[in-house]
């Protein structure tokens, strides 16, 4: 059973190269979406903290501090 998000999830559909798909499942087997989740997650991050200035939850080292 998988585990719950601690934030709400979307399902969308994504269009991706067959040969990115298979090898990211020969890499992180079952549950290889969830890393590709986690990347879309850490890039929005990155770019939203060049742009504004995050709320403290989103803050993730010393350097994201004002």
């Amino acid at each position: 059973m998988p585990i719950r998000s601690d934030d709400p999830l979307r399902k969308v559909t994504l269009n991706l190269y067959e040969a990115d798909c298979v090898w990211m499942e020969a890499e992180y087997g079952h549950g290889w979406t969830e890393r590709v989740r986690q990347h879309i997650h850490n890039e929005v991050l990155m770019r939203a903290n060049r742009t504004t200035v995050l709320p403290t939850k989103n803050r993730r080292t010393l350097g994201d501090l004002e």
